[in-house]
């Protein structure tokens, strides 16, 4: 046995002798804009060897700008860089040698390309949306029409994105995404969309098919809004202030302050939404064939939104090789919202039989906490590297509803048989939500390299609701306990996972697997019912990318995904706010799951980029609300329940074409198509199938006009769509923005209007067993802001330290800190 072991020993010697003395080195590094510090993705990367200049190695920048050039012999290069619209950069005297194979530049700072003329000054900036195989990278920076918006505002400029009349976001059909801030999850985002100002976003990353690295949560895919973020030392800021027409308004200001291994960033920003709406309905209810009633409904309503939030937070530089980031942020924001509905009540010749008139009031204020502590940690091999995020929140809501209802007789007068309804909600939600997630990333060859990590999160939801009614009897309002209702969930989630990828020639491969073990409690503290949920799953991914060069590429991927119920679809308490439009939770709803498979391909030529994808997915026990006729008040009236199901299967496949056109030095354009066909089948819940060929697109264009001003139009069209019980029309908006720039650059005016034709409107149809329904709503979505803001500080890109180019921060890890 000693000498076969000693034989082992000895080869793997040898082995590791050789592979050392034949071993090649590699030049890495990152680019980014020399003025505005951001990455640089997508740019051409080519080693020259010295002194003939011939080509050694060429890479297409990484999106976050990083690239790596292997595998380089021991010799002196230059390094060249080419993108359009920068400058051509050459990095010369780049040394590799045995003692120091792996040569790593550092950051490399690009300067933007600029030409004149007839008096006209044409500036290169970056693209307003950026392609990758597996993303798409869209700029908020240079899209004029968020200014004074939030973040539903921009994701309806997003590519493969919409957005429906509650700002919900869809991508390709489908509303069930993963939406991260920074790349982790954010209690921000989880209070809606509209809870983050666009003046804070820097770029938003659509992800349609990830990898076992991210969390399978979210069967559309994953949206990672990137907050803007501050690199150059000194103090530096943004003040902004925009106004709008019927008392909107927000106001922001940003600062940071960057100096030695510290940096300190704090915002703050305010924000006050005044939005108005209209809907109406038409239902016919069949009670049997001779028996029909109808009810007609109008309904108005208005919301005002004030929020402020202030985040504070600072990074340090650790050593060269580590680096520590934290931050808190508070938000404390308040809802007011006023409605009034009117209900006509018909017979079977569609005679008036009775109306109704009900009003409600409300309120909500909400306290939000969040804390977070983030490590980086890099070594001297490219490509490794440690990270650690710990997230933390804590969120209070109280809030109150008031509902009063009339009813009249035929001829107006108000009934005897039905007195007046007077209703209290007094409700309490409470949410605490903790995450940590460790990652690394181990390379073992010029385009191998491994990763691995391990996330757990914890999600408690306590929602408390006290509902009262208005006695007559004792003149006060008493507790109505098939209303009052206490629900807490919890949910625990453990996931570790892996990842394997490398490449053989021009085809590069990347498997992996990620098992997750989730722990769920449903408590109905009020009925004392208590459900649990414990389960394991296995979520793999498959990634295969061919080169055909490095302006032509195909993906082909695969991956498996999951949607749990969230505690709006698992919470029995009966919302009453309209009587004859009742909605109740299931709590024992089932996750969805979905196999996605894509193909991407992608071409980048001189003046035009463009992807094309074709995607198919498979989905099982889909989530999807469901309507039926309930009985109120002894048949004399028919309303309709909401709850969720579990539907059984569904699928559905389509293509997508995105592209880029820089048709000339004063226009640009970026255009979105999506078409696909959704299908629905509901047999075994004994509802119809139901499916329909659906396609969106989206429009920008970008004018570059004399005297540094910009003006953007926009087009957003998205086709009639389907649900498992009917179909939401089509709906279509145009914008125009226009932005002038002042004071030597540090100041911008802007003019914005959405929806110029005000042409946004949502109808749907909805069919079930007894009843057919038409409805309608028209938002107050024409609106007008005119803003203004203003950059200060250490702006100077010629100022430079000692043995620092461009102002830039020396090389090594960087931190997402300074957020604004």
């Amino acid at each position: 046995m000693k000498h076969p072991l000693s034989l082992f020993l000895l080869c793997c010697a040898s082995f590791l002798f050789s592979f050392q003395a034949s071993a090649q080195g590699k030049v890495t590094g990152k680019l980014q804009d020399a003025t505005s510090k951001q990455p640089i993705g997508y740019a051409t990367a080519a080693l020259l060897a010295l002194p003939d200049s011939t080509i050694t190695a060429s890479a297409l920048v990484e999106g976050d700008g990083s690239f790596t050039l292997a595998p380089v012999a021991v010799g002196r290069y230059a390094l060249k860089i080419s993108f359009v619209g920068y400058v051509t950069r050459v990095v010369p005297n780049v040394q590799v040698t045995a003692a120091a194979p792996n040569v790593n530049l550092g950051l490399i700072g690009l300067r933007m390309s600029s030409t004149q003329l007839k008096a006209v000054e044409v500036v290169g900036q970056r693209a307003q949306v950026e392609y990758g195989l597996d993303r798409r990278v869209y700029n908020v920076s240079q899209d004029l029409s968020t200014v004074g918006g939030t973040a539903v505002d921009v994701m309806q400029n997003v590519p493969s994105v919409t957005v429906d009349q509650e700002g919900t976001v869809s991508m390709r059909g489908t509303s069930n995404i993963t939406i991260l801030i920074d790349g982790k999850p954010s209690a921000i985002a989880g209070l809606g969309l509209d809870q983050i100002p666009a003046s804070t976003i820097e770029r938003v990353e659509v992800i349609t098919n990830p990898s076992s690295k991210y969390d399978p949560s979210g069967t559309g895919g994953v949206l990672n809004i990137i907050l803007k973020k501050e690199k150059q030392r000194g103090l530096n800021g943004v003040a902004s202030l925009n106004v709008g027409l019927n008392e909107r308004y927000n106001s922001s200001l940003n600062l940071n302050y960057r100096f030695g291994k510290l940096n300190v960033f704090t915002n703050y920003d305010f924000r006050q939404d005044y939005r108005e709406g209209k809907g109406s309905s038409n239902r016919a209810n069949f009670q049997t064939e001779d028996a029909i009633n109808y009810q007609q409904v109008e309904s108005e309503n208005n919301r005002t939104n004030s929020s402020h939030n202030i985040r504070f937070g600072a990074d340090y530089q650790l050593t060269d090789l580590q680096s520590i980031t934290g931050s808190v942020l508070y938000r404390r924001g308040r809802n007011e919202n006023e409605g009034n509905t009117f209900y006509r009540f018909l017979g079977r010749n569609e005679g008036l039989d009775s109306t109704s008139t009900r009003n409600v009031l409300g309120s909500e204020t909400r306290n939000l906490w969040e804390y977070s502590l983030g490590y980086r940690k890099t070594f001297a091999q490219a490509g490794r590297e440690l990270t650690a995020d710990a997230v933390f929140n804590v969120e209070q809501e109280p809030g109150q509803d008031e509902f009063s209802q009339y009813f009249y007789l035929q001829d107006g007068s108000p009934s005897r048989f039905r007195p007046v309804v007077f209703q209290r909600n007094r409700n309490l939600e409470q949410e605490r939500e903790g995450s940590l997630q460790v990652d690394y990333v181990q390379p073992f060859s010029e385009k191998g390299k491994w990763e691995a990590g391990y996330r757990s999160t914890y999600e408690r939801s306590d929602e408390d609701v006290q509902a009262t009614d208005f006695s007559r009897e004792s003149n006060t309002f008493e507790n109505n306990i098939g209303r009052t209702n206490r629900f807490v969930y919890d949910e625990w989630v453990h996931a570790v996972y892996g990842n394997y990828g490398n490449a053989l020639g021009k085809l590069s491969y990347q498997l992996g697997a990620r098992v997750e073990q989730t722990n769920i409690t449903a408590n109905q503290i009020t009925q004392k019912q208590k459900n649990k949920r414990d389960y394991l799953n296995v979520f793999p991914s498959v990634f295969l990318t061919y080169a055909f060069s490095e302006e032509q590429k195909i993906q082909t991927s695969y991956s498996r995904r999951i949607d749990r119920p969230g505690t709006r679809q698992l919470n029995p308490f009966r919302d009453i706010s309209d009587l004859y439009n009742v909605r109740q939770g299931n709590p024992d709803l089932d996750p969805e799951f979905i196999d996605a498979l894509e193909v991407n391909y992608l071409h980048f030529w001189e003046r035009t980029t463009a992807t094309v994808a074709v995607f198919y997915r498979q989905m099982t026990d889909i989530v999807q609300p469901i309507r039926q006729l309930l009985d109120v008040d002894g048949n004399e009236r028919q309303a309709t329940l909401t709850t969720f199901q579990n539907i059984a299967s569904g699928r559905s496949y389509g293509m997508e074409l995105t592209g880029t056109l820089d048709a000339s030095t004063w226009l640009k354009l970026n255009a979105n198509a999506s078409a696909f066909n959704y299908y629905i089948n509901g047999s075994e819940q004994g509802l119809a199938s139901n499916s329909r060929f659906s396609w969106t697109s989206r429009l920008n264009a970008n004018f570059k006009l004399p005297f540094k001003t910009e003006v953007q139009l926009s087009a957003n069209y998205r086709s009639p769509i389907v649900t498992v019980q009917g179909e939401r029309s089509a709906f279509f908006f145009t914008g125009l923005s226009a932005r002038k720039e002042i004071l030597n650059g540090k100041g911008n005016i802007i003019l914005r209007v959405q929806d110029i034709f005000n042409t946004m409107r949502f109808d749907s149809e909805t069919f079930g067993e007894g009843f057919r329904e038409s409805s309608r709503y028209k938002p107050q979505s024409q609106l007008v802001f005119v803003g203004f803001s203003y950059r200060f500080g250490n702006n100077n890109a010629q100022k430079r330290e000692e043995g620092n180019k461009d102002g830039e921060i020396p090389a090594g890890p960087e931190r997402e800190g300074g957020q604004y």
